[in-house]
């Protein structure tokens, strides 16, 4: 039986820290990745499954920040074209006080575009930039 976690502490944004490049990104407004696998039933005789099948894994994510720390990466990329960035990994530490700390490793990530976004009476830009991911390593 599990005992439930009196005055506990969750993690929150605060106990996120993203590392691109060997760096802190220090404007990163949010974070997202997932992975997948299709599973289906296998039938046989009778109504009832007989088996399971397991298809192939599929990773995908993104990664939203502040405009301008989009244009510092993109200023230093080949060409000034994040798209020709060599796949390179992401760190994602969760830490702080009183929570265990862990890591999440995207492996083998590539950037999928080169957005811009801005609206008439925006004091903040952001963007969100689609990654692939090759794996990712909890």
């Amino acid at each position: 039986m599990a005992v439930p976690l009196i005055n506990g502490v969750a993690y929150g944004w605060g106990n996120v820290q993203v590392i691109l490049f060997g760096v802190p990104l220090t404007s990163i407004t949010k974070i997202e990745y997932s992975s997948k696998q299709n599973k289906e039933n296998i039938y046989g005789a009778g109504y009832e499954p007989v088996a399971r099948g397991y298809g192939k894994v599929e990773y995908s994510g993104s990664i939203e920040l502040k405009t301008d720390e989009w244009k510092r990466i993109i200023a230093s990329s080949p060409g000034r074209n994040p798209l020709d960035i060599a796949p390179f990994d992401v760190q994602v530490v969760f830490g702080g006080t009183r929570v265990a700390p862990s890591k999440d490793v995207l492996k083998m990530v590539e950037f999928m575009e080169n957005p811009l976004s801005a609206n008439e009476g925006d004091t903040s830009l952001t963007v969100t930039i689609p990654i692939i991911i090759g794996s990712i390593e909890r």
